[in-house]
């Protein structure tokens, strides 16, 4: 039994806790042989025929002389818990005289409201006065047995009620409580002590399969879930732009697509006055893309009408095209997504798509830009159309091709083996002339140069086949991340092994494609100590604003991340300069 329980119930009780006796008289109340004094009287009665000390009045409006009528009271039902006590008094043996010098026996019980409302009198002694005594007597009280009374039996104890809670015995129910107790405490030290152990484990349960043994090969929420962004882009997003700089009749140089922090494919537009608007939900390309998907974009004008495509991968691993023109603002799905390709399974996927056969739509091959700063003197091939690239596991990338004039029609090329099906993938064919580019990273953490000719009329060799895809050993870039994102405009980029952004300056030559080590640079700020996200996707441009054959300005445009919900561009001079870098506003919502 709880002492506590014991100590509650105790109280309705006038048994004593520490010994169980009954409780002494209440104070004023001596078991002596003498007659009490009168409370608040200074007098005592020198013998009984002594006058009494006249009390003060009692504090009640009427007195009642009438004798009330003998009634029978049970002792415990007011004001006394009979429940697990015996009752509180005894009766005394029948006949055994009370002599009136003694002091009343105290019955608890006794003391309560009469039936006839008032309070009882004290007895008259013929002269009106009242005699006081220590305790006001209760109702029917006696100072005399009288034998001839009939004697009432004391009311048989009510046996105490079994101790219960919620219907168990009291002893039962804690015993019931102990175990349950005991029972969570096991638990609770069962549990903390796995997660004390597994602790690494669980927190390892944050991260992709993949990403846990290969952590080099991943980016953002994929390495561990804290590193998913709660404001402005996706941390692992995929960057892509579509230059205009051919498009004279737009406001805008470039247009440049990322992945909100929300997981929408969205834009933001770069006009001529060097100000960004648009990023919000009215932006919104598609809704359906896979985490950190790469991003391609291509933008060219056919027959008089400008087209904008997009590439992604959605959440089903399923490549997907949309496509919008200048007569409408609607994303449609574009034929490639009818093929229901599907693409590698990973936190991290290659894809790349590229415009190809002239400057995006322009036929007029005078306008082509080169690294020189030179007009372009060589013509354009006669077919336009497009590339892409994407891989379908850890080192195969399948690739496709879309012509003008057939406008649904993506046919299959070859697939691509030995690279890294995680890395990006370069291009380089609006050029002049009828070469092609395709740069790859291979298992090495090589960017490899690949080149095609698809001059029917020229002769074929062994050192320059036709109409096949070939490898320019010369033009190797050394030692990039493994995951590394590659981008081409004026320079080519690729991100190294430290994580810095470096730029090269390729000479493309077919099989005597190369570059000079001390014409590259790395992209940075005054600090020279700019590094990107591991695996950070980025882009590129370039754009020169002219009026009639005078520069006005120029610029490089490269776009990465360095924090993770951010977009940082990096800007300079096309011919050298320093480094400037802001962060693009990206809206929240």
């Amino acid at each position: 039994m709880d002492h506590h329980d014991q100590h509650h119930d105790d109280m309705s009780s006038p048994r004593s806790y520490t010994d169980s006796q009954w409780s002494p008289p209440p104070p004023g109340f001596r078991e002596l042989d003498q007659i009490y004094a009168a409370d608040g009287s200074p007098h005592t009665y020198s013998n009984p025929n002594s006058p009494p000390a006249v009390s003060p009045p009692l504090p009640y409006e009427h007195e009642y002389h009438q004798h009330p009528q003998p009634q029978n009271y049970e002792t415990y039902q007011q004001g006394y818990s009979t429940e697990k006590e015996t009752p509180y008094g005894t009766v005394a043996p029948i006949g055994k005289p009370t002599p009136d010098f003694e002091g009343p026996e105290v019955v608890p019980g006794q003391f309560s409201h009469y039936p006839h409302g008032g309070r009882p009198m004290s007895p008259s002694s013929h002269g009106g006065t009242t005699l006081t005594s220590p305790h006001i007597r209760p109702y029917g009280f006696k100072e005399h047995v009288d034998p001839y009374d009939n004697h009432e039996a004391a009311p048989p104890p009510v046996p105490p009620k079994d101790d219960r809670k919620c219907g168990m015995k009291k002893r039962t129910f804690f015993i019931l409580i102990g175990v349950i107790v005991i029972a969570i405490i096991a638990l609770a030290l069962g549990l903390g002590l796995g997660l004390g152990l597994n602790k690494d484990d669980s927190d390892e349960g944050t991260v992709h399969p993949f990403c846990r043994e290969n952590p080099e090969s991943c980016i953002g929420g994929s390495l561990n879930s804290e590193y998913l962004s709660k404001k402005g882009v996706f941390n692992g997003t995929g960057i892509a732009l579509a230059g205009e700089s051919w498009n004279k009749g737009q406001r805008r140089i470039f247009t440049l697509y990322f992945q909100h922090h929300t997981g929408d494919i969205r834009f933001m537009q770069y006009t001529t006055d060097r100000k960004w608007i648009g990023g919000g939900k009215a932006q919104t390309v598609a809704g359906d893309a896979k985490d950190a998907s790469p991003i391609s974009a291509v933008a060219f004008a056919l027959n008089e009408t400008q087209y904008f495509h997009i590439f992604y991968i959605d959440k089903n691993n399923t490549v997907k095209q949309l496509i919008q023109s200048n007569t409408s603002d609607i994303w449609q799905p574009g034929p490639l997504s009818d093929l229901n390709l599907k693409a590698f399974d990973s936190p991290t996927t290659g894809l790349q798509a590229c415009y190809k056969g002239n400057f995006y739509g322009d036929n007029d091959y005078t306008k082509f830009p080169t690294a020189s700063g030179l007009n372009n003197t060589e013509q354009f091939e006669g077919q336009t159309g497009m590339n892409i690239w994407f891989a379908t596991d850890d080192s195969t990338f399948l690739q496709y091709a879309w012509y003008s004039g057939q406008d649904d029609t993506w046919a299959k090329i070859e697939p691509w083996s030995g690279f890294n099906g995680h890395a990006g993938v370069g291009c380089y064919s609006w050029g002049a002339g009828t070469t092609s580019y395709a740069m790859l990273n291979n298992k090495d953490n090589d960017v490899e140069f690949w080149w095609k000719d698809t001059n029917q009329s020229a002769p074929s060799t062994p050192t320059h086949p036709i109409n096949s895809w070939q490898n320019a050993s010369m033009g190797a870039i050394k030692d990039v991340y493994p995951i590394t994102s590659l981008g081409y405009t004026t320079y080519f980029y690729a991100q190294m092994a430290d994580r810095s952004i470096k730029g090269f300056n390729i000479t493309y030559n077919a099989e005597n494609t190369t570059y000079i080590e001390d014409e590259t640079f790395t992209v940075t700020d005054i600090s020279n100590s700019v590094v990107g996200l591991g695996g950070t996707h980025l882009t590129v441009t370039a754009f020169a604003e002219k009026r009639g054959e005078e520069t006005l300005w120029d610029s490089l445009y490269v776009f990465f991340q360095t924090a993770g919900d951010d977009i940082t561009a990096f800007t300079r001079g096309l011919n050298g300069g320093e480094w400037t870098k802001g962060s693009l506003s990206i809206p929240d919502e």
